[in-house]
Formats: C-alpha cells, sequence, structure tokens
C-alpha cells in the first residue's frame, strides 16, 4: 500500500515547525523557524513554509496544532495570550485564502494527548489527560477515546484554573491561574521575583541549580507543590487512566515521582494514575496535527 503524506505544523508561543509525516507517525523532514510577533508576519512564514515542505512529496493536507481556541460559529481564535500573532485573528480563513489545500486546525494540547494516545506514550488508554507545561500550560482530555471539546470549542483551559485567586498575575489578565506557577516562564520569573540569579534563564539551568543553590531549590520543591495540586484536581475531574506530559518543563524527571504526594491531595481514592512522559517530545503537537489529516 502506497505511503500517506501530511504536513503537520506546530505554531508555538517561540517557534513555529512545519514537518512532513507519514500515516505511520514517521517524520520525513522538519523546518522549524522563530514565531514572528506580527499577524502579517506570521502568515507569510506559513505560507512559505508549507510550500517548501510541499515540494519535498505530495501530501493529503496540513494540519496545524494551535494555541488558543477556534470558536466552532466565528472561526475566531481565541485564548492565546503568548501567541500574539495569533490571538484573536481568523487564522483559518486566512490561511485557507492562501494555500490550496485541505486544512485543519485543533489545539496544540489536544494534539499532543491525540498523539500520544494513537502513537506514543498513551497507547492503549481510553481515559488519558495530556498537559503542555511549556510557554503557557495546556490542557487536551480524551473521554473514552473522544477528545473533549466542550459546547464552545473551549475546554479544556487546564492553564487557566485557578490555584490561588489573589496570586501572581497570569497572561490572560487574571490572578493565581496555573499557568502563573507552571509555565517554563512563570517558573523562571518566581526565582528572578524573590531575588535569584537573572543569568538563569531556562528551566533546565534552574533545576541544575537546584542541588547548590537553597532559593533554586525552594523554587522547585513549590512548583512541584503546584503540580500536585493540580493533579490532584484534574483526577477528580476526570478520573483518568493516565496522564501525559509534554513540553519542556515536563523533562523534568521529578514530575514523574510525585505519586506518594497526589495520593495525599486526592479525592476519593488513593491510585494515582500513571504519569507519562510524551513519547513524540517537541514532535507531539505536529505529530498530532497530521493526525488530524491521516487519521
Amino acid at each position: 500500500m502506497a505511503k500517506r503524506y501530511a504536513i503537520g505544523f506546530d505554531i508555538g508561543g517561540t517557534k513555529v515547525e512545519a514537518s512532513l509525516i507519514d500515516q505511520e507517525g514517521g517524520i520525513l523532514e522538519t523546518f522549524r523557524k522563530p514565531a514572528p510577533k506580527e499577524n502579517g508576519t506570521m502568515l507569510d512564514l506559513i505560507v512559505n513554509m508549507a510550500r517548501q515542505t510541499i515540494g519535498r512529496q505530495e501530501i493529503e493536507g496540513i494540519g496545524f496544532s494551535i494555541p488558543g481556541s477556534l470558536d466552532p460559529k466565528t472561526g475566531l481564535l481565541r485564548n492565546a495570550p503568548n501567541s500574539p500573532a495569533i490571538e484573536n485573528t481568523f487564522l483559518a480563513a486566512d490561511l485557507a485564502a492562501r494555500l490550496p489545500h485541505r486544512l485543519a486546525f485543533e489545539n496544540d494540547a489536544n494534539c499532543l494527548v491525540s498523539s500520544e494516545t494513537l502513537f506514543g506514550a498513551a497507547r492503549g488508554y481510553h481515559y488519558v489527560v495530556g498537559i503542555i507545561l511549556g510557554t503557557g500550560v495546556g490542557g487536551g482530555v480524551i473521554m473514552d477515546g473522544q477528545l473533549l471539546h466542550g459546547a464552545h470549542g473551549l475546554a479544556p483551559e487546564i492553564g487557566h484554573m485557578l490555584l490561588d485567586i489573589n496570586g501572581r498575575v497570569c497572561g490572560c489578565g487574571n490572578r493565581g491561574c496555573i499557568e502563573a506557577y507552571l509555565s517554563g516562564p512563570s517558573v523562571l520569573a518566581r526565582f528572578h521575583d524573590a531575588g535569584g540569579d537573572t543569568t538563569v534563564l531556562d528551566t533546565k539551568s534552574l533545576y541544575l541549580l537546584g542541588s547548590s543553590d537553597d532559593l533554586a531549590a525552594r523554587i522547585i520543591k513549590e512548583t512541584e507543590n503546584y503540580f500536585v495540586r493540580m493533579i490532584g484536581v484534574l483526577m477528580s475531574m476526570y478520573d483518568p487512566e493516565a496522564f501525559v506530559l509534554g513540553g519542556g518543563l515536563s523533562l523534568q524527571q521529578r514530575f514523574y515521582e510525585l505519586s506518594d504526594e497526589i495520593a495525599r491531595v486526592s479525592f476519593g481514592t488513593d491510585r494515582v494514575p500513571p504519569i507519562l512522559r510524551a513519547e513524540g517530545g517537541d514532535s507531539s503537537g505536529k505529530l498530532g496535527a497530521a493526525a488530524l489529516i491521516l487519521g
């Protein structure tokens, strides 16, 4: 049987990736560029990257993993404060006018959980919560094998559930959102605001510093506590068989070793579902995007 191909785009807060992907989840080629801040520049970049990738193989369509959500009635892309180039735009319509291919769009965390259920760490599970701990915090939920979207395409905005009503200001404008504590930039901001070394510019460096710096160790412990609370709440809400984590912050091994702490804050059960690292890593979003076309 001849192989089938699609392009999977991953549009993030800091970068845009496009990959040529086959129906088995094989990635043949990838192009990556920094994410522009202006809408027109973003549209030009996406079109140029698509054309560059299309030239490698005949494709069935292009899938897009995007932050935020598309209003199913108006097509307006909302709730993507970390991606100003596409926030409050009609991205799908704008690209449909410029790309003569079948296009499909899905929230990045939905793409993560779909990809990992189809190809990766969550294979065989039918109730899965996917969480992206990256530039922002995103969530995707599969219930009985189906993605949860909600009545208006907003579900589930895990990153904007409240941890502390009087807490830190989030990029969405509210206070105390999960994203204000468990995104990569927010972890660093808490460290810097507490007087930490301002030359520490990524969470990997912060975690390495934690073995020798008391403040870094304290921020890491606080981050673990916020993570434990979040997982406990999500267990009560969705009762999943498994969690799967993606995004840069999820590379820290400690997040996969907190079952005892989670059990102590969970409601109704002391059985904590496995917390799995996304096998697709940074590729999970674009694999899920391609699956929109090839699945």
